[in-house]
């Protein structure tokens, strides 16, 4: 008997020391996604593939990255069309069907979670014809999508993305800083003294209303060479539908023809990054090359000195040019700085704006981790993600609007 209840203590403890050596939060319940081969990054509980009524769904932003699949989403009629060259879905909110393009109805339907539209993946992948998987690992599921075949099993693409999805791991369940509880100290307990009540309740000022939100135009820039996190930038701007703009140096560019071709693709507007000295030529050499390549041309400036550092003679000789001049108005990122600071620094710097933001960012790996965060706050707040146009009335330090 004895021998019996040492193995039950020693299996409790071996239970519990298990446990506790688990995240908070059951490993099972983080579900990756991948497409195309790629594992989508920055998951969080509001963009996670969920399970409803025994269906996976995901957020119908992410049907951007499954090529050649398109959607459109009518908000004045509350439906969802996914569509390609040989079938269209339609999901009918406001009614509660979705329907092909025959007609056919069908019983899967879009669902709100969170203010988060989710569709039907599984159902969305066998109406087109792609592929669809679902497996577990030591980490979580996977919800894998290609919408050709891959030349990957689920086991080869598990072990060749092990780093990235331990990272993702890592990022989900990173545990959130909590203050340092204080013991309370000790007291003898007293009886409570006799409160005579006043002899009239004292007046409260009203409470000031709160100040309403204020409703900014966002000019998402990004500053500098294209580079290997160009296309983890363009990923999120498209899950997102935000057209940003990228201004772009002339060095390297050649070299990064690729990544050129994606803005032009996604439809990016095109800015120039030149320096202050000889900027009207050195802005049309820009232009003869970025026409070469992409057969564009642009009318953005932005000096790499910023705009003061132009004189007149520089500044009227891009005028007649055709040049408009823009510097960023909000600046938040410094190098070196980490995804989390920049998130951090980038809500401070929008809160305190004008209602026109020009908002200065880099094509770094903080900005493609911390741009989802940016992007979400700014649409939080009812506030609008623009791309700079030709015509759009300019923004920079000089005060010069032309």
């Amino acid at each position: 008997m004895k021998r019996h209840f040492v193995r039950l203590a020693a299996l409790a403890v071996v239970l519990v020391s298990s446990f506790l050596a688990r995240p908070a939060e059951a490993a099972a319940d983080l579900v990756f996604l991948c497409i195309n081969d790629t594992f989508v990054g920055s998951l969080t509980s509001s963009n996670m593939p969920i399970r409803i009524n025994n269906n996976m769904y995901i957020s119908y932003r992410y049907l951007s990255r499954v090529k050649p699949l398109k959607y459109r989403y009518d908000d004045d009629v509350d439906t969802l069309r996914v569509y390609n060259t040989n079938a269209s879905l339609t999901f009918d909110l406001s009614k509660a069907v979705t329907y092909d393009q025959d007609g056919k109805i069908y019983s899967y339907l879009a669902e709100r979670r969170g203010g988060v539209l989710y569709v039907p993946i599984e159902f969305i992948c066998r109406t087109f014809g792609f592929y669809y998987s679902q497996y577990t690992t030591d980490l979580g599921s996977v919800l894998r999508i290609n919408s050709v075949m891959s030349r990957y099993s689920d086991q080869q693409i598990t072990e060749a993305n092990a780093a990235t999805m331990q990272q993702i791991y890592d990022n989900y369940y990173k545990p959130a800083e909590e203050d340092p509880v204080t013991e309370p100290d000790q007291v003898t307990p007293t009886m409570p003294e006799p409160v005579t009540p006043p002899p009239q309740t004292p007046q409260t000022q009203p409470e000031e209303p709160d100040e309403p939100a204020v409703i900014r135009t966002v000019y998402p820039v990004f500053l500098g060479e294209l580079n290997r996190y160009t296309a983890d930038i363009l990923n999120v701007l498209q899950l997102y539908d935000v057209r940003g703009t990228f201004f772009v140096f002339e060095e390297d560019l050649l070299a990064q023809a690729d990544n050129l071709r994606a803005l032009v693709g996604q439809e990016q507007s095109i800015g120039l990054c030149v320096p202050a000295e000889n900027a009207a030529e050195a802005a049309e050499s820009l232009n003869e090359l970025l026409s070469s390549l992409v057969l564009r041309r642009s009318r953005l400036v932005c000096i790499k000195e910023g705009s003061e550092a132009l004189s007149a003679e520089q500044r009227q000789a891009l005028h007649e040019a055709g040049y408009r001049l823009w510097d960023p108005s909000v600046s938040p990122q410094t190098d070196g700085m980490s995804a989390y600071a920049l998130g951090r620094a980038a809500k401070t710097s929008i809160d305190g704006a004008p209602r026109i933001v020009c908002l200065g960012l880099h094509s770094d790996a903080a900005c493609a981790s911390a741009l989802e965060t940016i992007l979400s706050y700014i649409r939080s707040g009812g506030s609008n993600c623009v791309p700079i146009e030709d015509w759009t009335t300019p923004v920079n330090a000089s005060g010069d609007y032309t």
